[in-house]
């Protein structure tokens, strides 16, 4: 537009100038004024031609402009729906971990398991390859634990998975405690065993941080090989990936033995860091059970209610906004599970059987993934949680809990589900927005 106007300012001045020169003649010629006038006419002409068409594809840039604009925002809108195709998520990667947890590492009992060094060693050797560096980001918290044993018991051949030392004293039980006696008297010596907590510090632009727990402790594939994989994968792709937050991946010893190493890791935290600490990602048996499950909050059966569920709500939240779909605790105050006029365990809350419990009692939130399968009654004929699969009932701590024997029953479940927990999972660790 801006040449057009150009064009036809020249053709407005050269009119005015052969106006001009036939009045300052020496004899007004009307014959050939009127010719001049005409050629002018005719490149006005010209020229209006081509502003014409200059108009004309500038029209049509403008049609392309708004029609890609269009297109643009309806594929904007449709990601905004689902995004699900651009999130991140490492399942077929912590899958192939899995399986060399089922078939290298598998027997990592805390106290005799012939694979629990063997598994530290290879969390630790795979965070190092990932870029984290031991004394720095990658640190080992130590902690001791107490296990009575019977005095004539041969500790050597009993203890081989960790290190170990009595306290001196002797013992003797009465009632359903032990009580110091004298040795003459003592039926049992207590036992001081050292566990090992693998911490792997992921820095971000600010020292708010979120755990991420998993223990590592335990003899099954997916109680919790399942959690060991997702989380070293998780901390292995993330170490070069900037976050807002910190986030300290966790794989916590002796959960098997009554949650030893989450409860020393979360009984040392400072009150600052405590007040840092956004909340908990706990993460538990992800693979066996019939559907995936979050859980969060601390049950108040005096006020008939669940509190401190915030991280549970976040999670759910952005799970949501991923087109990503989780169970959560059915049983409610109004409707508790079959036989209970209050229920045992108040959705979206959980039992205190897993690592996040350490962290709920020192005021920190949590969020709680795991998978079973809450609407069948378990082994002991009670709706909470232990049933985990319709088919063929509780797979965790029993002899099942392997590779084969799971895709067998459910072929594709496992790949499925640390799928879907991995999508979630790097959803929350690179959120940049939390409000609580």
């Amino acid at each position: 537009m801006k040449h057009s106007k150009k064009l036809l300012a020249m053709a407005l001045a050269l009119t005015m100038i052969g106006g001009a020169t036939a009045c300052g003649g020496a004899a007004y010629d009307d014959a050939n004024l009127l010719s001049k006038i005409s050629g002018l006419e005719t490149q006005i002409g010209s020229l209006q031609g081509t502003i014409d068409d200059y108009a004309a594809d500038v029209a049509d840039l403008e049609n392309q402009i708004a029609n890609l604009q269009g297109s643009l925002d309806g594929y904007l809108a449709e990601e905004e729906v689902n995004p699900n195709a651009l999130a991140a998520n490492y399942g077929a990667e912590a899958y192939e971990m899995v399986k060399y947890i089922d078939s290298a590492v598998k027997n990592r009992d805390c106290v005799a398991g012939d694979a629990y060094k063997l598994c530290q060693k290879w969390i630790s050797w795979n965070l190092m390859g990932a870029g984290y560096t031991e004394g720095e980001n990658l640190t080992y918290e130590t902690f001791t634990w107490s296990k009575y044993y019977k005095k004539d018991t041969d500790l050597k051949t009993t203890i081989t998975a960790s290190a170990y030392e009595t306290d001196g004293k002797f013992y003797k039980l009465q009632g359903r405690k032990y009580v110091e006696c004298a040795e003459e008297e003592a039926t049992h010596v207590n036992v001081l065993i050292t566990g090992t907590n693998i911490v792997a510090t992921k820095k971000g632009k600010t020292d708010k941080q979120i755990i991420v727990g998993m223990h590592y402790d335990g003899d099954g594939t997916g109680d919790n090989g399942s959690g060991i994989s997702l989380g070293l994968i998780t901390a292995m792709k993330l170490f070069n990936v900037e976050t807002e937050y910190t986030i300290k991946f966790v794989f916590f010893d002796a959960e098997e033995v009554g949650l030893k190493g989450s409860t020393a890791y979360a009984n040392a935290m400072s009150e600052e860091e405590i007040a840092k600490t956004a909340y908990m990602i706990n993460m538990d048996s992800l693979v066996c059970g019939d559907y995936c499950y979050l859980y969060g909050g601390v049950q108040d059966n005096e006020n008939q209610t669940v509190t401190e569920t915030e991280a549970y709500d976040n999670a759910m939240a952005v799970a949501k906004s991923l087109g990503l779909e989780f169970k959560s605790n059915p049983w409610t105050y109004e409707s508790p599970a079959p036989g209970y006029e209050t229920p045992a365990y108040a959705a979206p809350s959980t039992g205190d059987w897993s690592d996040h419990v350490g962290f709920k009692n020192v005021g920190i939130k949590y969020v709680y993934f795991e998978a079973t399968n809450w609407d069948i009654p378990g082994p002991y004929y009670e709706y909470d949680g232990y049933g985990e699969t319709y088919l063929i009932g509780m797979l965790m701590n029993t002899k099942n809990d392997y590779l084969d024997y799971i895709e067998k029953y459910f072929p594709g479940r496992i790949l499925d589900h640390l799928t879907q927990f991995s999508t979630l999972l790097n959803a929350l660790v690179t959120q940049s927005d939390l409000s609580f």
